[in-house]
């Protein structure tokens, strides 16, 4: 799942690996986590401004760009100096670098499901007491941080972050991913704007267009207004296409 590289040649050369290998983006460990007993561990970064500009270049090389697991302030200042794109988590920043990252054109992910998910499976994987309640202030520090960027116009994307066994995840995405983000944005209606301008698909996914991938769903009901209505694919979702193929038509003729 991961590779460690130190020093501006291993991180290049660690990059261009994983690219030529398929991988469509670049993610980097840019500092401590919240599965720890300290909040936010005990490195506030992880490389320097080299490093960080070494993978920048090596995805920009590729046509593609770099994603960045941090938490922390100056973590996240670093990584929006050196151009990353993707922000994922920022759970224990300050407002001003909340702004920072809607200023520099970054896009925001908290996935706070993964963070849920951990907790409720503490009975299961038994973590310290001391990472149970980290999680826990990581979800309020969360929620805290989404506000800000709702006040300052940050882009926001929905993502998971999920781990476990392949099946169990994908059954957690489609089954309470729109739960948790009703649960964690009670004040806000609407969901977050679509993924494909940080994918770097726009024109791709997200729209009807030729050229564009035949991926489409057909849904019962207004998901902009009830996000809720994903919960329930068997009876709301009446029509499947993916990639051109229709897996599912219950559309009247």
């Amino acid at each position: 799942m991961s590779v460690i590289a130190d020093g501006v040649d291993e991180i290049r050369r660690a990059a261009r690996e994983e690219l030529r290998k398929g991988a469509a983006q670049i993610k980097l460990f840019a500092s401590g986590g919240v599965v720890f007993p300290a909040e936010g561990h005990a490195t506030r970064h992880e490389f320097s401004d080299a490093e960080l500009r070494a993978a920048m270049e090596a995805a920009a090389a590729r046509g593609t760009y770099v994603m960045a697991h941090v938490d922390t302030d100056e973590g996240v200042r670093r990584c929006l100096a050196a151009g990353v794109r993707s922000i994922e988590h920022a759970n224990f920043v300050s407002e001003e670098t909340v702004a920072m990252i809607g200023a520099a054109g970054a896009f925001l992910l908290p996935t706070f499901i993964s963070l849920v998910q951990r907790v409720e499976s503490a009975t299961t994987h038994s973590p310290a007491p001391a990472i149970v309640a980290n999680l826990q202030r990581s979800i309020a520090r969360g929620r805290q941080v989404d506000a800000w960027a709702r006040k300052h116009g940050v882009s926001i994307g929905l993502d998971t972050e999920l781990w476990g066994r392949r099946r169990s995840a994908r059954s957690c995405a489609n089954s309470r991913c729109a739960a948790t983000w009703t649960r964690l944005r009670p004040s806000c209606a609407r969901p977050p704007p679509p993924m494909p301008s940080v994918l770097m698909h726009a024109g791709r996914l997200g729209t009807l267009a030729e050229g564009a991938c035949a991926d489409l769903l057909v849904v019962e009901c207004d998901p902009l207004s009830d996000i809720g209505v994903l919960l329930d694919p068997q009876r709301n979702l009446k029509f499947i296409m993916k990639g051109g193929v229709v897996y599912k038509n219950e559309l009247p003729a």
